[in-house]
């Protein structure tokens, strides 16, 4: 997977989908179940992020062996 496409599924697309959407649609009147139709988006938007992650993580680091990860997790520094 080529890193623009990572950046836009990890990184853009759940940005997009909470910050510029919650506030439109907490202007609108509607709601299901008594809930409105802002707070089910967030709802919505959790296994939506979870959802980009992970096909991040199967398009680009499921296969690479941890030999080949250049993080010293015992330090929390990168190399």
């Amino acid at each position: 997977m080529p890193p623009f496409a990572r950046y836009t599924i990890g990184i853009a697309v759940p940005f997009l989908s909470v910050i510029p959407t919650v506030p439109l649609l907490g202007r609108l009147d509607i709601s299901l179940f008594g809930v409105p139709l802002a707070l089910l988006w967030l709802f919505c938007c959790i296994p939506l992020a979870s959802a980009c992650l992970a096909i991040c993580w199967f398009g680009h680091d499921r296969d690479l062996p941890d030999e080949h990860i250049d993080t010293d997790y015992d330090t929390g520094a990168a190399p």
